[in-house]
């Protein structure tokens, strides 16, 4: 009994029969005989029949990172460019098939199968790169046409992904990571920029000074009507004055009681009098009166 036991555990282990789990990043792929009888997803499976075997491929994502410095735009500048993929093997049936029978080792191998990619890669990225200009690669072009990083990834990623589904693999991302044009054309740029920095200050520069003058006028106006009104009010005062000459006395006493002040003294004297004569001790103010007729000291 022991025999047969030992029997029986040894045809099991030589032969193809299993029991296994297939990870959620995997996809199993079942054959009997060499050929291709099943694609097991995540779980647990087994099967007894000793011509059976199941093959685990990763259908995690995976990321590489291709560049080339050396790379020429539509307008014939020279360019380098960096360029990050981020690919799976697909999950399909039909996709897993294609890969397990037309590209063996690179359904095992994430090398070789990164190899396989990074090799698709520089035709598509010359052929995107010479569609373009520099300034439209760097997004710096003038007029309606998009242009830009995001533009040039969109014309990538449709191009890029019909060349990974040929062995059977999907094209999760694809990304511009880095645009290294010349040194000189950068200077060029910083140069444009400064210019247009430049530009951009006279403009406010400009509206603030025109807002300034808009309102200095206003103030302007305001002073001239303010100087019209009063001027409108000086000649009726004059004519007051005019046809009033109680009015007109009233207010010579009042500039004069401005002049003088409450407290002072006002002496009327002739013209010629010697003054030291009557301000000795006195504390007062002289007016002439051009009259000769004496002095007259004010209360």
């Amino acid at each position: 009994m022991a025999r047969t036991l030992l029997l029986l555990l040894t045809l099991f282990t030589l032969s193809g029969c299993y029991f296994t789990d297939v990870e959620s990043s995997q996809i199993g792929i079942e054959t009997n005989r060499g050929e291709v009888s099943d694609i097991k997803q995540a779980g647990g499976h087994q099967n007894l029949n000793p011509f059976s075997e199941l093959s685990k491929i990763d259908v995690s994502a995976k990321t590489l990172e291709w560049s080339d410095p050396d790379l020429v735009t539509a307008d014939k500048q020279p360019i380098g460019v960096t360029i990050a993929v981020t690919y799976a093997r697909k999950r399909d049936r039909d996709s897993i098939l294609l890969m397990w029978n037309q590209y063996r080792g690179e359904a095992i191998s994430d090398d070789l199968l990164m190899q396989q990619v990074n090799n698709r890669i520089p035709s598509v990225a010359k052929t995107v790169t010479a569609r373009y200009t520099l300034d439209e690669l760097l997004g710096t072009a003038q007029g309606e046409e998009a242009s830009g990083r995001s533009v040039i990834q969109q014309d990538l990623s449709e191009r890029f992904g019909p060349e990974l589904e040929e062995f059977g693999v999907q094209l999760l991302d694809i990304r511009v990571s880095n645009f290294a044009p010349e040194q000189s054309y950068l200077d060029l740029l910083r140069e444009k920029a400064n210019v247009g920095l430049e530009r951009e200050i006279a403009t406010q520069r400009t509206l603030q000074l025109q807002e300034q003058l808009k309102q200095e006028e206003a103030q302007t106006e305001i002073e001239l009507e303010r100087a019209r009104r009063q001027n409108e009010v000086n000649q009726e005062l004059s004519r007051v004055y005019d046809t009033s000459d109680r009015y007109f006395e009233l207010e010579r006493l009042r500039l004069l009681q401005g002049v003088v002040g409450d407290n002072d003294k006002i002496y009327f004297v002739p013209p010629g009098t010697d003054l030291t004569l009557i301000l000795g001790g006195q504390n007062g103010q002289i007016i002439d009166t051009g009259d000769t007729g004496g002095t007259e000291p004010t209360p």
